[in-house]
């Protein structure tokens, strides 16, 4: 007579299974879940939208003084917590991006400017891009949000 070897029975082979699917499913979860962002809402004059709603309807005017300085006015009605200036070199076609943050007079009120300091005359770039920032809340507390390059100012 043939000796019959028996397998998994089939109850436990369903339960390995579904175990199978359930950590699966929880490895797909927290692998995901690193690419989406936690929402940053502002708040102006009593309207919350997001964050990155708020850029489109940030309004800057390029300043640039006879002895080269140059800066912006903050002509609309979203405040700028902090900004990025992103230089372009004349000749080498480097950038350089330059945060100039809250601490270091970064935050531009509407209908105020800035002169932005520490830098050389403004005929030594090819091109100077302002980059705001925001302020926004999350449920953590406050963050800030950086605009899109695509949002800045080109001066």
């Amino acid at each position: 007579m043939k000796q019959i070897k028996k397998g998994v029975s089939p109850i436990i082979s369903t339960v390995i299974l579904i175990m199978m699917v359930i950590v699966i499913a929880l490895i797909i979860l927290l692998w995901s879940k690193g690419f989406i962002e936690e929402t940053i809402e502002k708040e102006i004059a009593g309207n919350i939208k997001r964050a990155n709603e708020y850029c489109l309807d940030v309004r800057l005017k390029p300043i640039i003084n006879k002895d080269g300085t140059f800066g912006f006015e903050n002509a609309g009605n979203v405040p700028i917590y902090a900004y990025n200036a992103k230089l372009t070199e004349s000749g080498s076609g480097k950038s350089n991006v330059v945060k100039i943050s809250h601490e270091n007079g970064g935050s531009v009120n509407p209908g105020f400017g800035t002169i932005i300091d520490g830098q050389q005359n403004y005929d030594s770039y090819e091109q100077v891009k302002i980059i705001p920032i925001l302020l926004g809340k999350t449920k953590n507390g406050v963050k800030e949000f950086e605009c899109p390059e695509k949002n800045g100012l080109p001066i």
